[in-house]
């Protein structure tokens, strides 16, 4: 039997593609784009370089900032409402001017009917071309439970808006890459708007540097490129059950980080 499942196995790998690369997404052209960020900076972090992109298309762009920022009460009185005008100005930046601010406690998010009351009444107004959420494959309790969240809203939506998730904290099996090359600039002058955050913890460095490895993905000349990487989630197909192989692969993570 052992040989049985080795040779098994074998044929399975020898069937693999050589290397198979994620592909590129081109960006959407004069859309509507919606962002849900758990955080002030995630969105700068794992999207922004596609959202100045895609401003430059000419899509109109909300982002829906879903926790209050508080860092969970480990952060000085007034940082809330400090972390608010660095996002503020962090989309200037990128060329976004509509912010929204759900103010669901940071650090202990919790889905609730309401919540998604929220979420799909925000779907129905704003009619979204392109959605973007975090991976519920990432570190952050947050990210994972706003991602799961998020998904669950999308697919109950009547819409039709292409979903993807990205990442943050915890690279994804990604699917597609954007070449943000021409705008990186402005990727690391917004992330640069965070300075609270960023005297805490240099990710700034680690956003760009993560952006570098992505865009080792793309096609070129041997230049240095920069990239963000998403996952497409899909209401039917191969995909559709994206999300909870995801989080169940998070759990499994968990488990073992715990030994």
């Amino acid at each position: 039997m052992k040989r049985f499942i080795d040779k098994w196995r074998q044929a399975r790998i020898a069937g693999l593609e050589p290397c198979p690369l994620p592909k590129a997404l081109a960006p959407l052209e004069g859309g509507k784009v919606l962002v849900f960020a758990p955080h002030q900076d995630d969105e700068t972090i794992g999207c922004g370089g596609t959202l100045a992109l895609l401003a430059k298309k000419g899509c109109e762009i909300k982002v829906v900032f879903v926790t209050d920022g508080s860092g969970a009460g480990g952060l000085p009185e007034g940082s809330v409402a400090v972390r608010k005008k660095e996002a503020i100005a962090a989309l200037a930046v990128l060329g976004i001017d509509d912010a929204v601010f759900l103010d669901e406690p940071d650090g202990h998010f919790r889905n609730t009917p309401e919540f998604e009351r929220k979420i799909m009444a925000i779907l129905d107004q704003f009619q979204p071309d392109w959605l973007f959420m975090p991976s519920v494959l990432d570190y952050h309790r947050d990210h994972v439970a706003i991602g799961q969240a998020i998904c669950a809203c999308w697919r109950r939506w009547q819409g039709s808006a292409r979903a993807f998730f990205y990442e943050i904290w915890s690279p994804l099996p990604a699917t597609w890459v954007v070449d943000i090359s021409s705008v990186a600039e402005l990727k690391r002058s917004a992330l640069s708007r965070y300075e609270l955050p960023l005297a805490h913890c240099d990710y700034l460095s680690a956003s760009m540097g993560l952006a570098a490895y992505r865009g080792l993905y793309l096609s070129g000349n041997g230049q240095s490129r920069f990239a963000e990487a998403f996952v497409e989630a899909e209401k039917n197909g191969i995909r559709r059950d994206l999300s909870e192989r995801m989080l169940s692969l998070r759990i499994y993570v968990e488990r073992l980080l715990k030994q």
